[in-house]
């Protein structure tokens, strides 16, 4: 027995799966430089508080903390958390 879907409920199913795989998606660094991490993260099952993880994962390579300055959510599954990467010590 063979199972076929038609044609044309393909261009219905392909957003369904699009959104999915954003929803799955673990929290990535989109851009950093020395003083800042931009991590995407997709605000369902990851949330703020695991963006801040990895940016501190990335501060942390250069001596620093990551502070959060700011987030923008630009629509379901693209959150965005913007972190400076500050001195622990204070000095630089």
């Amino acid at each position: 027995m063979t199972f076929r879907t038609s044609r044309s409920n393909w261009p219905a199913a392909l957003p369904v799966l699009l959104v999915l795989g954003a929803c799955t998606s673990t929290p990535t660094v989109v851009r950093s430089t020395d003083a800042e991490v931009a991590v995407r993260y997709d605000g369902i099952v990851n949330g703020i508080d695991d963006a801040k993880l990895t940016a501190e994962k990335v501060c942390a390579g250069r001596n620093k903390t990551a502070r959060l300055r700011r987030v923008s959510d630009q629509g379901l599954g693209q959150h965005y958390g913007y972190f400076e990467c500050v001195s622990t010590s204070g000095l630089n």
